[in-house]
């Protein structure tokens, strides 16, 4: 995400938000030169086929960081 984000800016595109860090999900918003707004998300698998409550849940009980 922050590779994309960083090529999209520097070839003149413009920050949409700061980058989102939820520990299974990562995002960075930007504006590309046309004004379309894009959002690029990394998602852990294991959080993506559970769905992210389950996800966090089962990191909780077995006590290991949900990233």
């Amino acid at each position: 995400m922050d590779t994309v984000s960083a090529a999209a800016l520097a070839a003149g595109g413009s920050e949409a938000d700061g980058a989102e860090d939820y520990s299974f999900m990562y995002s960075r918003s930007f504006f590309g030169l046309d004004g379309h707004g894009w959002q690029v998300i990394w998602m852990d698998p294991a959080a993506a086929e559970k769905g992210p409550e389950a996800f966090a849940a089962s990191e909780q009980e077995t006590g290991t960081p949900a990233a």
